[in-house]
């Protein structure tokens, strides 16, 4: 029988052996350094040598651009993307408990798992497990913590006791590989639900796995911040309230017209069977994890298509750019909007692009839905919108000095169409739902929050390329042959403990 301790002594060596020499790390990080500089200094600057390309970017929108006709293309651009969205609508709320009761319909979903990774959460896997048993049988549920020991971090296995759901301990920490175990361990279903261990269901949530089809193969949930009915609320998590919900819709226009981009990685829910292959296809990184899920999704010719009706409550960061970290809480939750774009949500911004650029191009197995896919991913995901964002400290400098009070009055003429529609979203399509954000923090706070957050997306842009260097240097794996035969390890681990102990282990 194999132990956990030799589980993670083979998974350390799988990290060992994709960990690059002493010498090969020097080499190839001041390399990187030096290929910046000459770029920034040869390239950008060029003085006293030649005229780099920020001095040509002035002289051409000084001398040859149509200022006004520039501007008239991006405005056109943004009105397209931002308000088509609108011109769809949510379903309509998911019926409560009380409609099954009286029709003697049982509400729980008994042929799906709910799988739920988590990285030291025993002290909030309580609330999450008893909105989950109302949805799913305790049988149907499975814990997988994960860290980096051969030996739990927390009490998570005694929790998972007391409420009779099903835990496995997989010690290498990583959200990817413990779904790849969960994946195994779930096999005797044919859908399995994703979700995070901050994620609490609602009384009326609905697993909708009838829609998974031989090419829809998983679905997304919209989502909302929790804890907002509660004075604790922050300006901030209403914020990203709103902000959430209006994502939510945007991917289901996208899933309506193709194909969402990727599903919320707070929670989705999977054909069991492709989730395996997906995760087979994932590069494995930690940060972006649900991002590259439906990228590989989408390449193996799977449909993502958005449920919206139940919003699903996850936690947000309370503060915008100051706050301490909680310490009884692991993984990357409770920390400040900031640290959570700038060192998390943004980091494969800029390479992205690489990847998008290789899907949108070369593949093509979505049949018809790739034109909407692609036409959606083109704006929203990380092509054209990280474009401006490094654009941004070149083009807004220089527009400023060439046209300062036009640069200025289209600013705040772009700022007046975002507010336009978040009022139309709020006013209209929230409000159906019951689901109305107040009109203080849209008035008085969302639109600063966006512009810090536009401000934090295009630092965050080349803060990605400096540290991207860690990933060339490290040669990050990805779930590799190593790696699947380490997941069969840890089920085995699994299915013998639960034989031995009558219990799932």
């Amino acid at each position: 029988m194999h132990t956990s301790r030799s589980f993670y002594n083979m998974a350390r060596l799988v990290d060992i052996k994709h960990q690059r020499g002493f010498w090969s790390k020097v080499l190839i990080e001041y390399g990187i350094y030096t290929l910046f500089i000459a770029f920034v200094y040869f390239v950008l600057i060029g003085m006293p040598l030649w005229k780099g390309a920020v001095f040509w970017l002035y002289w051409i929108m000084r001398h040859k651009f149509v200022f006004q006709g520039g501007w008239a293309i991006v405005i056109a651009i943004l009105v397209f993307y931002t308000y088509t969205p609108l011109l769809i609508i949510f379903e309509d709320n998911a019926p409560g408990p009380e409609y099954y009761e009286q029709r003697n319909i049982e509400p729980r979903a008994l042929n799906t798992a709910l799988l739920i990774p988590t990285y030291r959460s025993a002290p909030i896997l309580g609330n999450t497990l008893e909105a989950a048993l109302k949805v799913f049988p305790a049988e149907n549920i499975y814990i997988v913590a994960n860290g980096n020991s051969s030996t739990p971090l927390d009490n998570t296995e005694e929790i998972c006791r007391e409420y009779g759901v099903n835990h496995i301990w997989s010690p290498v920490g990583s959200k990817i590989v413990a779904l790849f175990v969960g994946c195994y361990a779930v096999n005797r279903f044919r859908s399995v639900l994703v979700m995070d261990d901050d994620c609490v269901l609602p009384p009326n949530f609905i697993v909708v796995a009838s829609r998974l089809s031989d090419t829809t193969r998983c679905i997304g949930y919209t989502i909302k911040a929790a804890g907002l009915e509660t004075n604790e609320a922050t300006w901030c998590q209403k914020a990203q309230d709103l902000e959430y919900k209006l994502a939510g819709l945007q991917r289901c226009f996208s899933a309506t017209v193709g194909s969402a981009t990727f599903p919320h990685g707070a929670i989705s829910l999977w054909d069991r069977a492709f989730l395996q292959k997906t995760l087979e296809h994932h590069p494995g990184f930690s940060i972006s994890e649900d991002w590259f899920l439906g990228d590989s999704c989408r390449r193996l010719g799977g449909r993502i298509q958005m449920c919206s009706a139940v919003f699903v409550e996850t936690s947000t960061p309370s503060t915008l750019l100051f706050g301490e970290k909680n310490a009884e809480r692991g993984g990357f939750g409770e920390m400040t909007v900031f640290r959570q774009r700038f060192t998390r949500w943004n980091f494969f911004t800029t390479t992205g692009v690489w990847h998008n650029i290789s899907y949108i191009f070369g593949s093509w197995k979505l049949g018809g839905w790739e034109v909407g896919t692609k036409i959606f991913l083109t704006w929203k995901i990380q092509v054209y919108e990280t474009i401006l964002y490094l654009l941004t400290p070149f083009i807004l400098p220089v527009s400023l000095i060439v046209q300062p009070w036009f640069c200025v009055a289209m600013s705040f003429g772009i700022l007046g169409l975002y507010l336009l529609q978040v009022l139309i979203f709020n006013e209209f399509h929230l409000r159906r739902k019951n689901e109305r954000v107040s009109m203080s923090t849209v008035l008085g706070f969302y639109m600063p929050y966006k512009i810090i957050i536009s401000f934090i997306n295009v630092g965050s842009c080349y803060w990605a390329l400096f540290k991207m260097r860690y990933g060339v240097v490290k040669e990050w794996p990805g779930i590799s042959v190593e790696g699947i035969r380490v997941g069969e390890v840890d089920i085995e681990v699994y299915q013998e403990g639960a034989d031995e102990l009558g219990y799932s282990h």
